[in-house]
């Protein structure tokens, strides 16, 4: 499966893949904070993690604090998070057997954007999508 990054405007960067899995496995990768040190990696530690509108959550990472609140929580479809410098929103589409995610960040200037992609947005979503997919498969067996 094929992971897209594409910049539909001025303010925001949008990625898209097809997961081989449904759509709820889908949306609990983002939401379970069991599977979260699966995906991320590097003996990532998920401190907190209250999956609400308004509740909020962080990693300690390898490369540091990663924190933010939920915006929206509508599960199995929707989750908007603030994350660092920008607000990303996750749309998990149903196509049966497979799920369609886009993924949004949405930026307040276009500078913050073009910033975010020369730090190699297109390249960490690869590899993160494909830790995703080898995650959904364990899951699935």
């Amino acid at each position: 499966m094929t992971t897209t990054v594409t910049t539909p405007n001025e303010l925001e960067i949008r990625v898209e893949r097809i997961f081989d899995a449904p759509r709820s496995h889908v949306y609990s990768v983002w939401t379970d904070p069991q599977l979260i040190p699966e995906w991320w990696g590097d003996g990532t530690v998920v401190e907190e993690m209250d999956v609400r509108a308004g509740g909020t959550y962080r990693f300690r990472t390898a490369f540091g604090v990663v924190e933010g609140e939920y915006r929206e929580v509508d599960p199995p479809e929707r989750l908007v998070q603030t994350f660092q410098n920008h607000l990303q929103t996750l749309e998990f589409e149903d196509l049966g057997e497979q799920t369609k995610l886009t993924q949004t960040m949405r930026f307040e200037t276009t500078e913050q954007r073009d910033t975010t992609m020369q730090y190699g947005v297109e390249e960490g979503a690869k590899a993160g999508f494909e830790r995703v997919d080898a995650l959904l498969h364990k899951i699935a067996a």
